[in-house]
């Protein structure tokens, strides 16, 4: 097996905290409902202001790769049918990255729910409107659920290349080079 680089080690932190961020406002956004009544407002607004560091942090992940080109896939990563399917998945990861917040945001705002960052907060510029939200808020949790989806796919890929290929696909996001 030939020498395979890795991600940097900026690449692979935007990686996994991305992950563990999405991993968390979707697990609030299930679980909202399980949490007391009183503390609806501060679940909603963490799950919120998670998906807009998710968007943020995906910003910063597209600005990255625009200037740093990925490691190339080891050669035994398989044919182009392969190739074209794994730039595919990650295509799509991306812009549900930035399609499930982006839904999510008006969401929130037409529901009459603005947000609180602490230090200050931003209110809605809209009163409650359900026959906007509510569809919205479908699409925003069918987007997240395919995410997720599609997220679970690209670990269990990853799984494979690793345990059953033995090839170094998840060695390189796990393993950040020295640049």
């Amino acid at each position: 097996m030939a020498k395979v680089d890795h991600f940097d080690s900026t690449a692979v932190a935007l990686h996994w905290t991305t992950a563990g961020l999405i991993v968390v406002a979707f697990g609030l956004g299930l679980a909202v409902d399980a949490f007391p009544k009183d503390w609806e407002h501060a679940v909603v607004n963490t799950h919120s202001l998670l998906g807009l560091a998710v968007l943020a942090l995906t910003a910063a992940r597209i600005a990255w790769r625009l200037g740093h080109a990925p490691p190339p896939l080891p050669e035994e990563f398989g044919g182009p049918l392969v190739r074209r399917a794994a730039a595919i998945v990650h295509f799509l990861l991306y812009a549900l990255m930035v399609a499930v917040p982006l839904i999510g945001i008006p969401v929130l705002l037409y529901r009459g729910r603005g947000l609180d960052f602490g230090l200050f907060q931003l209110p809605s510029p809209f009163t409650r409107t359900p026959e906007i939200f509510r569809p919205l808020q479908e699409t925003h949790e069918l987007a997240a659920y395919a995410l997720i989806g599609l997220a679970a796919a690209h670990m269990l890929a990853a799984l494979y290349h690793h345990f059953i290929r033995r090839d170094e696909v998840l060695l390189q996001m796990l393993i950040p080079t020295r640049r």
